[in-house]
């Protein structure tokens, strides 16, 4: 079956750089705190949503416009708009599912042209951060939202791709017709998807998407 949705994580996949949850620790001055909940989450003594709940309550009275300033920071990862643009001349659909945050996600969205985004909503009003979030996509659950991506565009696992590069998206990489490991951050993902690009041009995918394409 022909691929007419292409679904994509954001850090590491659309984006240079790494977890925007981290990248925020940092800027906030929260790494200690935050590396706490990430082996406290890895243990099992919190559950995701907890870790999330934790991490954004650190983050209260913080100004937006610091976030922000991060955001416009981001870079692309080499070929992103055109990859889009060429899977958009061919009909085909695009989506992100991020476990990070809609702050960063709806930009990568605008910037790349990318139609619709799910992922987690940071709290914020009048300008500052809340410390809360709308915890949505867990941190090894996409395999199971990428179902309200599908009944958005009305498709089937079958001819829909996915392309991400951790250990996070490996569930999704399992369920989907077209697995695409984006210069995967381990073997073991690498393993569970059926195409492997080990190159640092987005447009590298599009040859396994679309019959007959070239970079």
């Amino acid at each position: 079956m022909d691929v007419r949705l292409v679904v994509f994580d954001v850090d590491g996949t659309l984006t240079q750089h790494s977890s925007v949850w981290w990248r925020l620790h940092e800027l906030f001055g929260t790494t200690k705190e935050g590396r706490l909940y990430f082996d406290q989450y890895f243990a099992g003594e919190i559950n995701y949503t907890q870790w999330a709940d934790y991490d954004a309550a650190l983050w209260k009275g913080k100004p937006v416009s610091r976030v922000m300033e991060i955001i416009a920071a981001t870079k692309l990862v080499l070929g992103v708009r055109e990859t889009i643009a060429t899977l958009n001349d061919h009909g085909i659909k695009t989506a992100i599912l991020s476990g990070g945050l809609d702050i960063m996600a709806d930009d990568i969205a605008r910037r790349a042209g990318i139609e619709y985004v799910l992922t987690n909503k940071l709290g914020h009003k009048d300008g500052v951060l809340t410390g809360t979030i709308e915890n949505i996509v867990g941190w090894a659950d996409k395999a199971e939202h990428i179902h309200t991506i599908l009944d958005h565009f009305g498709m089937t696992l079958e001819e829909t791709a996915f392309v991400g590069d951790g250990r996070n998206d490996m569930s999704v990489l399992s369920v989907v017709g077209l697995s695409i490991a984006f210069n995967p951050e381990d073997q073991e993902v690498a393993d569970t998807a059926q195409v492997v690009i080990r190159e640092n041009d987005l447009r590298d995918i599009l040859p396994h998407i679309i019959s007959g394409s070239e970079r």
